[in-house]
């Protein structure tokens, strides 16, 4: 398993670079352990604009979302707006016009 630090982890081999340290560990890393708090509230959903790039979310992004947070006014949320899901800053949203579905918790992405 690999994955990016900006040290070295104990009981792990360090190969480093001048951009970043990748550590082999044997330690089993858990997505569900580390993003899903509340599995019968946990949703994911497939990005398909790129109205959210100034935030780091771009299209075919992953969103890991839970429905069981309040947002917070620096949350990402997914927000019904006329009937359909978007992604929206949570200090950007009109709550007259939008309802919030759910907080981002994070995203994934592929790149291949």
């Amino acid at each position: 398993m690999l994955f990016l630090t900006t040290g070295p982890l104990p009981q792990s081999r360090v190969l480093s670079s001048p951009m970043f340290t990748v550590v082999r560990t044997t330690t089993n890393l858990s997505l569900d352990e580390h993003f899903i708090k509340h599995p019968a509230a946990t949703f994911f959903v497939k990005v398909e604009g790129d109205g959210m790039e100034d935030h780091g979310i771009f299209k075919g992004d992953t969103l890991i979302v839970d429905r069981s947070i309040n947002p917070e006014k620096t949350s990402i949320v997914v927000v019904v707006i006329d009937g359909e899901l978007t992604v929206r800053h949570f200090s950007d949203i009109n709550s007259e016009e939008a309802a919030v579905w759910g907080v981002v918790r994070g995203s994934t992405r592929d790149f291949l």
